[in-house]
């Protein structure tokens, strides 16, 4: 519990001083209790809690395995302290929904995936979810509802502008096994989708918190994003139907279409062949601005941005609480800022029949 206070406090940008401040502690008092040298009183849990915002369940439930991995090996996907707390936090929430039944999670596919070991394989791999999937050869609607069909949850954390992209890591409750995904909501959209993809990538080829991939891994991942993002059926089609005008036109509908950033864009369309390396150096120098897209009629949905939880979690925890196996603030919690008190639903109302079990059960203890 003192480590997690320690991390909480750090990742919020709060000084031991500060926090003292906030609950009436001296700087003295919190050093000594992040130590471990010092006893955490009920009411200081709680006031730390509210002061760090942070509900009381991630001081006190246990570790996932996974993320202690991920944070005691860590270099992989730049791993700072803010996104392992916050990775930590959201999958230990996704274990104990997982661990009450409140919340159900799809299997990862029984494809033969793994990290693929060229680029052919690489478009292979992103071929085979998307038909897993059933996504036509455009752009992909939802990436967050298409991972979870397959059994990554995501949230959309604003970890900062110039924050880690993102990262994934398994979990196990019982003999149920998924994964999560947090994203770094605050970064540009494009690069949002990208990262995800990317995570997706190490969920499905059984590396959701491998440490030791090798760059040439990483890059293959990638490789599998773009190709899930743009497919090639996908983004040649469009630039077919585009053909008559220049070629950074062309690029525009793609980017704008299949919502990639510019370099992403311009990358895919010299991965398919469509530029060449000359041309794809042209393209790169000048970055469009939003007036290109906007000139074309082009616009741009902001997929992922801050907070966003996953469509299919966010329904599971809204019919728990409807049920009434969440209370009201547990369920805000979850939701992690997508919805206010006001949003939720009218919960069912409680009947004779609802309260008789557990009358029943205190009469057989007493």
């Amino acid at each position: 519990m003192a480590e997690r206070v320690a991390r909480a406090r750090e990742a919020s940008g709060v000084t031991q001083e500060s926090l003292g401040t906030m609950i009436g502690l001296d700087r003295t008092a919190i050093t000594r209790l992040e130590s471990g040298d010092r006893n955490l009183k009920v009411s200081e849990l709680i006031s730390i809690a509210e002061a760090l915002h942070r509900p009381m369940a991630y001081f006190v439930a246990d570790p996932v395995p996974a993320v202690v991995s991920r944070r005691r090996d860590g270099h992989h996907h730049e791993s700072t302290l803010a996104l392992d707390t916050e990775l930590e936090h959201f999958a230990s929430d996704v274990r104990a929904l997982l661990q009450s039944g409140d919340v159900l999670t799809q299997d990862r596919p029984a494809l033969k995936l793994r990290t693929p070991g060229s680029h052919d394989e690489a478009e292979r791999m992103a071929e085979d979810v998307r038909k897993l999937a059933k996504a036509s050869p455009g752009p992909i609607a939802d990436l967050g509802q298409l991972c979870e069909t397959v059994g990554l949850m995501t949230y959309s954390s604003p970890i900062g502008e110039h924050g880690p992209d993102g990262a994934c890591v398994e979990i196990v409750a019982g003999e149920t096994v998924g994964a999560v995904a947090v994203i770094n909501g605050d970064a540009p959209a494009g690069r949002r989708r990208m990262t995800l993809a990317h995570e997706l990538g190490h969920w499905l080829a059984g590396d959701a918190y491998d440490t030791t991939q090798s760059a040439d891994a990483e890059s293959m991942l990638s490789s599998f994003a773009i190709h899930l993002l743009a497919p090639r059926a996908g983004v040649l089609r469009l630039v077919g139907d585009h053909k008559r005008e220049p070629l950074r036109q062309q690029a525009l509908h793609v980017g704008a279409e299949f919502r990639l950033s510019w370099s992403a864009c311009v990358s895919q369309l010299r991965n398919l062949g469509v530029i060449d390396p000359a041309q794809r150096e042209t393209l790169q120098r000048e970055r469009p601005t939003r007036g290109e897209y906007a000139r074309l009629g082009l616009t741009w949905t902001d997929e992922l941005g801050a907070p966003y939880l996953s469509p299919g979690l966010t329904s599971q925890i809204l019919n728990a609480y409807v049920r009434g196996s969440l209370a009201e603030e547990r369920t805000l919690e979850l939701l992690r800022g997508t919805l206010m008190a006001n949003d939720l639903p009218p919960r069912a109302p409680t009947t004779l029949d609802d309260l008789r079990p557990a009358f029943l059960d205190h009469g057989r203890r007493a």
